[in-house]
């Protein structure tokens, strides 16, 4: 009997970031015959996690999976450093110029083998160089999708190349359309569909979902808040992400209240501009003011899976700090959705956020998130909560699915 069963080889380009194990989910779909992961150098350790984690939870797909380490964005800054040293002071540099000084070795790979698949993907942020690498694919004339996530209200030459010249746009919802028309004059309407990057593992959750976990709150009555926060910062006056990482009054709040606080990080700094760390600082002032109820962890490594169950021992996951910054940050903060969502759904935890900053997620998650204008209401809205309703809606099957359903309709 002859399968009437589409198989694709899809091929990816960018950053893999948080949670490698959503990459589970393209090698499940059955649909994927090979799954070509182009990583940038930065990230071999990363991918080599992913590998790790596919030999241990489904070593029968690990055949589908093959992995490039892709010399990028390096290649593209040596060159234009070199091409900026025969300029004058003020001259710019075209994009042509920069790209035809590529060597040949370069462009043959690119031509021989990452253009040769059904799907060529780029993605996913203005931050790590995605759009550069999709817009050196368009002066190629290589046709590929565009994914996207994080974004700023500053327009960016490349951004605006890489999203006009994609097949098609991957979205997390349909409000960045809107947000790229105000930007741009840009309508992306008819090109776009939507699912959120940050979708987590279907298969991850599948084998974490029986999890017997205990919350620590069965031990002493007492409802634990997690922050899951890369960087934290005691300055919020910084350029990029201003309040973001600004967590100090949210945190006393909390502490005021009642709550026991763990804050999860990899570095505690002054600011993302001055990255320095000294004590004493507001966070180790909090230490000392409340020896029993904040508590400065290690960080929560959740590439690994095995790890969620240590998330799940909380209740609750706070969301962003509620400290707004400036027009151009907050333009983004309006329509965003943290990844940290998606990791305290996966882990049980339910997700809280102060009133007034993620203004797409008050009007469309007002059933999975607990919005609260101050700590003291947060804790009346608890008694009307069942935790078991917290639970993941999409996954990042749901995303392949989309990519797949859009490419015959786009590709």
């Amino acid at each position: 009997m002859t399968s009437n069963l589409k198989l694709y080889n899809v091929s990816r380009v960018g950053i893999i970031g948080a949670a490698p194990h959503r990459f589970f989910d393209v090698l499940s779909n059955e649909n994927v015959e090979k799954f070509n992961l182009y990583y940038f150098a930065n990230e071999r350790s990363t991918y080599q996690t992913l590998v790790k984690l596919v030999e241990k939870y489904m070593p029968e797909k690990k055949e589908k999976l093959v992995g490039f380490e892709l010399p990028w964005p390096d290649v593209y800054n040596s060159i234009l450093n070199e091409v900026l040293k025969g300029k004058r002071n003020g001259d710019s540099v075209t994009i042509s110029e920069v790209f035809s000084n590529f060597p040949n070795v370069f462009y043959k790979f690119i031509n021989e083998r990452m253009a040769c698949t059904d799907i060529l993907w780029v993605g996913d942020n203005d931050f790590d160089s995605s759009f550069i690498f999709a817009t050196f694919l368009n002066a190629l004339g290589i046709r590929y999708v565009l994914s996207l996530k994080e974004t700023r209200f500053v327009q960016s030459m490349f951004e605006f190349e890489a999203l006009k010249n994609a097949k098609f746009v991957i979205l997390p919802h349909e409000q960045y359309v809107d947000f790229f028309k105000k930007k741009y004059s840009m309508d992306l309407s008819r090109k776009a569909v939507f699912a959120d990057i940050d979708w987590r593992s279907k298969v991850a959750y599948e084998a974490l979902k029986d999890s017997n976990v205990q919350k620590l709150s069965a031990r002493d009555g007492k409802f634990h808040v997690v922050i899951l926060s890369g960087r934290v910062v005691w300055n919020k006056e910084e350029s990029r992400s201003q309040g973001r990482y600004y967590y100090v009054p949210i945190i006393e709040d909390l502490l005021n209240a009642g709550f026991v606080v763990h804050l999860h990080t990899k570095a505690l700094l002054e600011s993302l501009d001055n990255p320095v760390y000294y004590e004493p600082n507001p966070y180790t002032r909090l230490l000392l003011k409340f020896p029993n109820s904040f508590i400065i962890e290690k960080p929560l490594d959740l590439n690994d899976v095995e790890n969620y169950k240590l998330l799940m021992r909380y209740d609750l996951g706070l969301l962003n700090s509620g400290v707004s910054g400036k027009d151009e940050f907050n333009e983004f903060e309006k329509i965003n959705v943290p990844n940290r969502f998606y990791e305290y759904l996966h882990a049980n935890v339910i997700p809280i956020c102060p009133k007034g900053t993620l203004q797409y997620m008050e009007k469309k998650f007002a059933n999975d998130v607990l919005f609260f204008e101050n700590a003291r209401e947060l804790r009346a809205l608890l008694h009307s909560v069942n935790q078991q309703n917290c639970k993941p809606k999409y996954f990042f099957d749901d995303f392949i699915k989309t990519l797949l359903d859009a490419s015959e309709q786009y590709y």
